[in-house]
């Protein structure tokens, strides 16, 4: 999953009344969005009021990833810009909380040295936020100083959060969790050690949920999972057992999903995504690398040929379906040769995009134990070229595209040019228009003018 920061909030909008104010801050992937929805929506429900200001707020929650090592330490350094911005403007101390996928993996050591934070909870804990805040921000509780706080993490499979359907959608779709975990153990991948083993949420609690979100006017959701496409409740539902229940929703029209993984992606699967017309015919399936000795040390499960023969069976049965991936370059042992393996799968697949990293470890991973033997000046050389491959490939692909009549909804106002509206297409693809206006979750149809970047520029088409 690609990552991201919550923008930074509204200060003009008004502070609400009420209990203690909390601020909540996210980072990393849609999970952690999700899970941010999830709390503020357990907190509520404990008499705690959300404010978009943490300035005004009692406790700061930030909500964490640890996939990679530069993800922590800006949000350690995130710890310091608080307290000094809360210093500054000569407030007292807030209570700072790490949440999370970095809370699971540092746990009491948070709580240590310059930066410690007043409390600790763990991706499976959130229940316990309501007392743990009360003892620090509640009635006759002091303001923060580092004392009384927790940690408390470990993982419970029992442990499955339902946001409130009624919160804001991301990018006009809402997110939805089906499981969380994964059990795949990729080498390189912190995630069974931060999210724990893979657990499903019952099929029964993911549609009443989804129902819910339709009852109040949403269209389109986005179904989450580590692994999602390994979905598999009681040995006797799939993930395209679901899919084919939840499009079965009377008035929701659009499911969209992610993260898949090569693996899981069946042929059954595929059929099924081709066969209803309410799922996007867009495929997030990351191969990480195009060498099979790479695969192989990565633990992934499958061979470059295998990945192959999976794009070219959706290209065949899912009508107009296209493709991003995530690519790891300069992993332990990757060779020159391994490394054009990779950029041979990009050319073949013709991606439309690409989330590329250089290799770094992780502490506590088993790729660890291997010698990071890549020269970092070999990896920032590879990450180039790679980009500059798909840059290639995606500028082909644009320019054949311009002209085209597409179908695209609204995802609401688009940062430039001024009056202009953000659209996404059923197969990922963003598009600028002017001179329209349309509700969000509405669907225009457009001629596509020209693009920049990764989004496309269009026109409406006259009905």
């Amino acid at each position: 999953m690609s990552t991201f920061q919550n923008s930074l909030p509204d200060l003009t909008k008004p502070v609400p009344t009420g209990g203690p104010a909390i601020y909540i801050e996210t980072y990393g992937c849609q999970m952690n969005v999700y899970d941010s929805q999830a709390i503020s929506g357990v907190l509520e429900g404990a008499g705690y009021r959300l404010v978009e200001n943490e300035l005004v707020a009692d406790a700061v929650l930030l909500n964490t990833c640890s996939v990679r090592e530069h993800a922590e330490h800006k949000v350690i350094s995130r710890v310091g810009e608080i307290r000094h911005r809360r210093k500054d403007a000569d407030l007292a101390p807030a209570v700072i909380g790490i949440c999370g996928c970095m809370a699971e993996r540092l746990g009491d050591d948070l709580r240590k040295g310059p930066r410690a934070v007043d409390l600790v909870v763990g991706v499976d804990n959130y229940d316990a936020l309501p007392r743990l805040l009360g003892a620090l921000v509640g009635p006759g509780a002091a303001a923060s100083t580092g004392k009384g706080g927790q940690a408390v993490t470990g993982h419970r499979q029992d442990a499955h959060y339902v946001a409130p359907p009624d919160l804001y959608p991301t990018n006009g779709s809402h997110l939805v969790t089906i499981h969380k975990g994964c059990d795949y153990k990729c080498t390189y991948c912190i995630v069974p050690m931060t999210r724990g083993p893979q657990s499903e949420k019952a099929p029964e609690v993911i549609l009443a949920e989804i129902e819910q979100i339709v009852a109040g006017g949403g269209r389109e959701v986005t179904l989450l999972g580590q692994n999602v496409t390994a979905y598999r409740w009681q040995d006797r539902l799939d993930f395209a057992g679901l899919i084919e229940q939840v499009a079965a929703i009377d008035g929701l029209e659009r499911i969209r999903f992610l993260t898949g993984h090569p693996k899981d992606m069946h042929r059954h699967l595929m059929d099924a995504i081709g066969r209803l017309d309410k799922v996007c015919p867009w495929l997030h399936v990351p191969a990480q690398s195009g060498s099979d000795a790479v695969l192989r040390r990565m633990k992934r499960l499958y061979t470059a040929a295998e990945y192959l023969d999976m794009v070219e069976y959706a290209q065949r049965v899912i009508p107009g379906v296209t493709f991003s991936s995530d690519f790891i370059v300069g992993f332990p042992g990757e060779t020159d040769a391994d490394f054009r393996a990779t950029l041979d799968l990009v050319r073949r697949v013709k991606y439309d995009q690409i989330f590329s990293f250089k290799y770094s470890e992780r502490p506590g991973v088993p790729a660890a134990k291997l010698a990071d033997d890549v020269p970092l000046e070999a990896k920032k050389e590879r990450l180039a070229e790679l980009m500059d491959v798909q840059q290639e490939i995606w500028t082909a692909a644009a320019n054949a595209h311009v002209g085209d009549v597409v179908t695209a909804v609204c995802e609401g106002a688009a940062r430039r040019p001024a009056g202009a509206i953000r659209l996404r297409t059923a197969n990922n693809r963003k598009v600028v228009v002017t001179g329209a206006e349309l509700a969000p979750g509405a669907a225009l149809t457009v001629r596509l003018t020209g693009w920049e970047g990764t989004t496309f520029f269009g026109e409406p088409v006259p009905a």
